[in-house]
């Protein structure tokens, strides 16, 4: 097992205050699964309630008309917050649906390949598995085992995967059961230098990291802004490079079909349209803090959290201690002698639920289990210190 004995102090808030009343969490339970569906600020929640009341005031005024305005400039804050042109990005409702406009966009063939890695998110998964149904493709995973040392296991690992017949190369930029940075960039210059495309699915990376889409490169990526850039549920983008985003769609067609990728994208028929519009004040909460202070923080304390788990549970860690593949969260194998008490993940995270008030996810990865730690700016060293204590209960 690599030393654990020397662990640097957990760091310190971004700014004096309990942080945590900023949102609308129940703290009588230790939230520590922002990764899964984010807590969104109290200020962004009544800026969502204003744009709510403001469109059944005045609904044709606001769809019809105003709408028109509106959306490509919340468009434009998403864009540059996240390092596209404006023209070359859409909201959906979540990176799943950005994923399936484009898989539903392309046009297959029998025999044509996508290759993932197994760290694929599920829903990934299961709509390439509808897509074999369908159309005949194949799906090749390449395995990374873990523990893992470096990014360069995840380079052989896709690159060994491809051939002749490798259509797209459909990626996890930060994998959701493991919580491990994936080398992006590199792997899509080696899908390119192949003529395979490719589409990162970024659903935790906005917030989490310093995101720069174009320079990754990718033909589309699709990412979440209701994780940890907190805006309110059902707030996501889908980018895509000028040639690609000619051939793509959203899901729904509607009236602007055929006019533009942006176009397109901004109409999808009547909906709520608050979550997006909502979505520059949350760029604009964290903005007050620095958003580089922000993401360092949650950094920081996903390695620490990292660091002090492996130690306390005296488990060897899954990445490097020095936290070089993670971004905000961290997943910890669970210590000797608990999975054999309960019959499975879900009786665990149960458990810790109804038990003793903690929120986080337990995961099997190839029968051995472990938790996935998510910190942001209202986690603190506390709720993983407590969750290591109790995790250590439940050995007796």
């Amino acid at each position: 097992m690599a030393s654990l004995s020397l662990i640097p102090a957990a760091p310190v808030p971004v700014a004096e205050g309990e942080l945590a009343e900023l949102f609308p969490l129940d703290r009588s339970y230790t939230f520590l699964n922002h990764g899964s569906f984010g807590s969104t600020p109290l200020e962004v929640l009544a800026a969502q309630q204003a744009i709510r009341l403001e469109l059944e005031a005045r609904p044709i005024e606001m769809l019809d008309r105003q709408m028109k305005v509106l959306l490509p400039e919340a468009r434009a804050k998403v864009a540059q917050f996240v390092g596209v042109p404006a023209d070359a990005l859409g909201f959906v409702v979540n990176a799943t649906e950005g994923v399936n406009a484009v898989l539903r966009s392309m046009r297959w063939e029998r025999g044509d390949e996508v290759v993932v890695v197994d760290h694929v998110y599920g829903a990934m998964r299961q709509s390439l598995r509808r897509l074999e149904r369908e159309f005949g493709i194949v799906l090749r995973e390449a395995s990374v085992a873990i523990p893992i040392e470096s990014s360069q296991a995840w380079i052989d690992a896709v690159t060994g995967a491809f051939n002749p017949r490798t259509k797209l190369l459909l990626l996890d930029h930060i994998t959701s059961p493991t919580a491990l940075v994936l080398p992006a960039q590199e792997l899509v210059a080696a899908a390119k230098s192949r003529g395979i495309l490719t589409l990162i699915d970024g659903a935790h990376a906005p917030g989490s990291i310093a995101l720069r889409v174009a320079s990754i490169g990718a033909d589309a990526y699709t990412a979440n802004l209701h994780k940890w850039v907190c805006a309110p549920k059902g707030s996501a983008f889908l980018a895509a490079t000028s040639g690609f985003a000619a051939t793509l769609h959203p899901l729904a067609t509607s009236h602007f079909f055929g006019e533009g990728f942006a176009r397109e994208f901004d109409w999808q028929g009547t909906r709520d349209f608050s979550a997006w519009l909502a979505t520059p004040n949350a760029i604009e909460f964290f903005e007050r803090f620095g958003w580089d202070r922000v993401r360092d923080h949650n950094h920081a304390l996903a390695v620490w959290s990292q660091q002090m788990l492996c130690r306390a549970w005296d488990v060897a860690p899954l990445s490097p201690l020095d936290g070089s593949m993670l971004a905000s969260m961290a997943a910890v194998s669970l210590p000797e002698g608990v999975q054999s008490r309960f019959e499975s993940p879900a009786a665990l995270q149960a458990t810790l639920y109804n038990a003793h008030r903690i929120e986080i996810p337990v995961i099997d990865w190839k029968g051995a289990w472990h938790i996935r730690i998510s910190c942001h700016l209202h986690t603190t060293p506390k709720d993983a210190e407590r969750l290591a204590e109790v995790v250590l209960g439940l050995r007796r």
